[in-house]
Order: C-alpha cells, then structure tokens, then sequence
C-alpha cells in the first residue's frame, strides 16, 4: 500500500469554531441596538477629532502651510464614512422593530442580517480613522513667513547721480498713502537698475515686510507665469501647484497674500497688467503692501493733463466701473487736447467712449 497521511480534527475544534462563526452571524442581528448605540458616540468622536485637525490646518495654512496629502485622504474617507453611518442611522428605527425573540431573531431575517453587518463593520471603520494619529497635518516647511529670505540682487556699475535718485524713490515708496509706485523711460536709462537697488534696500531695512517679491514680466505678457514666479518666492510652488488652473492659482495667491505685507516688483511691464487677475491684493493703507514697477510707456506729458484727468473722474461721478473704463481707454492719451475732447464727450455723448453703452449705461436707473 502506498503512503497515507491523516489528519485529525477533535470534534471539540470542530464544535468551537462552528460556534465562534455562529456567534458571529447571530450577533450581527442580536447586538444590533448596542452596536448602533456604539456607532453612533464613535462617529461624533470621529468628527470632534475631524473639526479639530481642521482648525489645526486652517492655522497653519495662514501661517503658509499646504495640507498634507495623508492627512486629505483622511478628511475624504471621514466624509465618505459620515455619509454612509447617516444613511445606516436613518434607518435604524425601521430595522430595530423587525427584532423578535429579544434580539436573536428578526421578521426579515436577511434584511435585518445584511443591515447587522454593515453597522458592525462600520463600527472598525470608525474605530480605525479615529485611533489614526497624526503628529502634523500641514507640511510646515512651507511656513517662511518669519524666515523668507530676500534675494539681493547683483546691481551693475552705479552711475553718478544714482544715488540721489535712490533717495529720492526710496524716500516716496515708503511714505504711508504710497500703495503703487512707477517708474518710466526708455530702454537703457536705468530704471531696473534703480529697482535693483530698492529691492536690495529691503535686505537692509526689512520695514516689517513678510515677503518681497521680484517678477520680471517682459514684453509678452504671461499671466500664469508671473503667478509661478510670486508662488515660487513665497513657498507656494510644488507639484501639487503645478496641477492646478490659473483660475484656482488666482484664488490660491490672493487668500495667501491678502494674510501679508508685501512688497511686489514688476519689472520691464510692456502693456496693462491686472493685479487681481493675477491673485495679488491691491495695495491699500489697510494692508500697507507696496506694488512697484517699471515701464517704457510715457505718462502724463503736460503739467495741465492732472487737473483735466480731475474733470474727466468728476464727470464719472464716483462710479468705479465708469472710472476703469474711461481710465483705460484715457491712458493713451498724451495732449491736452485729446484730454479737453474727452471732456466735452463726457458731457454730450458718453457713450462714444468704449465700453461705455455695454458696461456701465445699461445699469443707470
């Protein structure tokens, strides 16, 4: 005979492990009231805990942290859990009066049996996301709001008189009611030297500024690249950066930004540039931020055109949008008789202005 092999199992094994998965498909229906009751103080555990890493990230994430991506998953499965624990509440009542015999049976035996387990292994689920600990939930290397460095840049040669004229911009940027400071002429005259020289100023003298940012914009304007280069000195770049839309970087920057005092430079600015397209606030005395730029663009020509320019925003009366509208197309005007023109169009036919008739009238009462 060849070889046999046998293997014995005492009837007593047989009997405990029959009777450990009886106990365990009876209690799904018998413990079914405990188990709901159990659930349910372990869910308001779990969202107390939810609440309170929330509050922890929204803290860090004005002091310039970015929620780590554990710690995102985390909210998501909570949320998915939270849904489904309030479907399995909601019909608690209707699957607890199917109980018969003190629990160990029910009218619907396969209803209240499927409903059992999924409370019960609800119950691990919530018991499992709650014990989960997590010792940050921001990844705080982004935080440089105390630390951020400014960069100094290499300045060419300082050609005499410069000096003075550093003075002079440092002394007019730095007065309170200063939000937006420009500086014009052609190509080759010094202007980003002389920004150079301001930013450098800010390694010196910080003034209380958390962060001051260099942009060079260029002749082809680019939005969303101007939005990498502020997010890039302000620890807002990454991957996780990378991925998202100019409409959603837009809001990113600004609910960061909005939190700081900030000095902005854009340098060598060929054509309008949209500070809120952008994502950066517009610099105000209750924010104290400063915008500085440059450009080759020429503005007002004639000693006469600022008190026209008054008589243009008096003829607006007060309305914002009527003011960005004729402010824009103005903007390109460089003689006093242009400026005069526009007076007496204002006066007679406002709508010859563009933008005017689609804008701002069809909204007058």
């Amino acid at each position: 005979m060849g070889n046999l092999i046998t293997c014995s199992i005492s009837c007593d094994e047989w009997m405990d492990k029959i009777s450990q998965w009886l106990d365990k498909k009876v209690g799904y229906i018998h413990d079914l009231e405990k188990n709901l009751a159990t659930l349910e103080n372990s869910m308001v555990k779990l969202k107390a805990k939810r609440n309170d890493l929330l509050r922890k990230a929204t803290r860090e994430e004005d002091k310039g942290g970015q929620r780590l991506e554990e710690f995102q998953v985390w909210l998501k499965k909570v949320e998915s859990l939270d849904q489904k624990v309030d479907a399995l509440l909601d019909a608690r009542d209707v699957q607890l009066q199917r109980l018969c015999l003190c629990g160990f049976c029910s009218k619907s035996l396969r209803s209240s049996y499927r409903y059992g387990k999924k409370v019960f292994l609800s119950l691990i689920d919530v018991v499992q996301l709650e014990n989960r600990v997590f010792q940050n939930v921001t990844d705080q290397v982004v935080n440089k709001a105390d630390t951020a460095v400014i960069e100094e840049i290499q300045v060419p040669r300082i050609i005499v008189g410069q000096e003075a004229m550093l003075d002079k911009a440092w002394k007019h940027l730095m007065k309170d009611g200063v939000g937006i400071m420009g500086m014009y002429g052609m190509g080759g005259v010094g202007k980003t030297t002389l920004l150079m020289q301001i930013n450098n100023k800010f390694s010196e003298e910080r003034c209380g500024f958390d962060f001051v940012i260099w942009v060079v914009v260029s002749k082809e304007l680019h939005v969303e690249k101007i939005q990498d280069e502020i997010a890039q000195k302000v620890g807002l770049d990454g991957e996780k950066w990378e991925k998202k839309k100019k409409s959603q970087k837009t809001i990113d920057l600004y609910n960061f930004l909005k939190k700081k005092r900030f000095v902005l430079f854009l340098d060598d600015i060929w054509e309008k540039v949209d500070l809120t397209e952008i994502g950066v606030p517009f610099p105000a005395p209750e924010n104290r931020c400063k915008v500085v730029f440059t450009t080759r663009k020429q503005g007002d020509s004639d000693p006469e055109i600022p008190k026209l320019a008054k008589d243009v925003a008096r003829k607006c009366g007060g309305l914002p949008l009527a003011l960005n509208v004729i402010g824009e197309t103005m903007s390109c005007k460089k003689t006093v008789e242009e400026w005069r023109h526009a007076i007496n169009v204002l006066t007679s036919y406002a709508t010859e202005f563009s933008g005017m008739e689609d804008k701002i009238l069809p909204f007058e009462v």
